[in-house]
C-alpha cells in the first residue's frame, strides 16, 4: 500500500513546511557518529535509514523523493551536491576493526586507477598496506570487510573493494576529495609493464610529447580564471575549478609571463618538471599527461 501523508504523521515525526535534504544528510552524519559509538563498521546507509524512519519513512530513498517533490525538485541528486555529501563523508573520523588473515588475502593485487597509476595492494604482519605508482608503501586498518583507511590520519582517503561470487577482489574504489574512482583488478604482468615503461621514460628525462603546450595552456586558463575542461582529466578539472579564485589572484601578482624551462623527469611520481619565470616570482610547475594526451595531475610552488 502507498504511504500516505496521515499514515506517515502517525508514524514519525512531520517534515517541516519546507525541509532541506541537506540539513537531513547533516542529521545522517550526526547519527553516524553516534552510531559507531557502539558499533565502528556502521555505516552512513544505516545512519540515513534511521533518519527516514524518524520522519515515518520506510528508506532514505523514499524520504529523498518526497523532500525533492515538495521543494520542487525532482531530478537527483546534483553532481556538485554529491561531491559535497561525499566529502564531507569521507572526512568523517575512522574507527578500526579487525579482520581475519584470510579475508586480508583476498584484496592483495594490483589496481588499475589510471593507464600510467596502479594501487598495488600487499600484506605485511599488520595488516594490508597500499601504494600508488610513483609513491611509497602506507599500512591501511579495516571499518569494515571490505573498506579500508590510511593509519597516517592526514590522509583523509578510503579504500574500498568489490568481489565476486567466489570472494575474490575484482574492483578497488578510492574515496577522496568527494569523489569516488573505480580501479579494476589487473595481472602482476600489466602492472609490471606499467612499471617498466615508466622507468623507461624517467631513463629519458624528456619532457612527454605536448607537455609544455599544455603546461602554457593551464597557466593561461589560471591567469584568465577560465575553466578548461578539455584540457584535463575529470578529476583535475574539478580540482583546478574549485581553486580558480584563490590561484587566479595569486598569478596576477606575479605578473607576466617570462620563460618555461624543462628541468627533468621526477624521480619520485614521473612528472615532467619545469622552472617557470614570471615578472615577480620564480616557481616550479609540475604536471603529467595520460594516453589522452590530458593533465592527469598538475601544481606548482615558489622556488625558495
Amino acid at each position: 500500500m502507498a504511504e500516505t501523508a496521515l499514515s506517515r504523521a502517525l508514524q514519525g515525526k512531520a517534515l517541516p513546511e519546507r525541509p532541506n535534504l541537506e540539513y537531513l544528510r547533516n542529521e545522517a552524519k550526526a547519527r553516524l557518529k553516534t552510531l559507531r559509538v557502539s558499533d565502528p563498521t556502521a555505516q552512513l546507509s544505516e545512519a540515513q535509514k534511521e533518519v527516514a524512519r524518524k520522519y515515518g519513512f520506510s528508506s532514505w530513498r523514499r524520504l529523498r523523493a518526497e523532500v525533492q517533490k515538495l521543494t520542487g525538485r525532482t531530478n537527483a541528486e546534483s553532481a556538485a551536491d554529491k561531491v559535497v555529501r561525499l566529502a564531507a563523508e569521507q572526512a568523517l573520523p575512522r574507527k578500526a576493526i579487525s579482520i581475519d588473515s584470510k579475508t586480508l588475502d583476498q584484496f592483495v593485487g594490483f589496481y588499475e586507477l589510471a593507464p600510467k597509476s596502479i594501487f598495488s595492494i600487499e600484506r605485511d604482519e599488520d595488516g594490508l598496506m597500499a601504494r600508488l605508482t610513483g609513491q611509497t608503501f602506507y599500512s591501511l586498518l579495516a571499518e569494515s570487510s571490505t573498506k579500508f583507511f590510511y593509519r597516517n590520519s592526514l590522509i583523509k582517503a578510503q579504500l574500498s573493494f568489490e568481489r565476486d561470487d567466489s570472494g575474490a577482489a575484482t574492483l578497488l574504489v578510492l574515496h577522496q576529495n568527494g569523489i569516488e574512482q573505480s580501479a579494476p583488478r589487473i595481472s602482476r604482468e600489466k602492472a609490471a609493464s606499467v612499471e617498466r615503461s615508466i622507468e623507461a621514460r624517467k631513463a629519458t628525462n624528456e619532457p612527454r610529447s605536448g607537455s609544455e603546450q599544455a603546461l602554457r595552456r593551464i597557466i593561461k586558463a589560471t591567469q584568465l580564471g577560465i575553466p578548461e575542461p578539455n584540457l584535463m582529466s575529470s578529476g583535475l578539472a574539478r580540482a583546478f575549478e574549485e581553486q580558480i579564485p584563490d590561484n587566479k589572484r595569486t598569478l596576477q601578482r606575479w605578473g607576466e609571463l617570462l620563460s618555461i624551462q624543462f628541468r627533468g623527469i621526477s624521480m619520485a611520481d614521473g612528472c615532467d618538471v619545469y622552472e617557470v619565470k614570471f615578472d615577480k616570482a620564480e616557481t616550479e610547475w609540475r604536471l603529467s599527461l595520460n594516453d589522452a594526451s590530458k593533465i592527469e595531475m598538475a601544481s606548482f610552488r615558489l622556488v625558495p
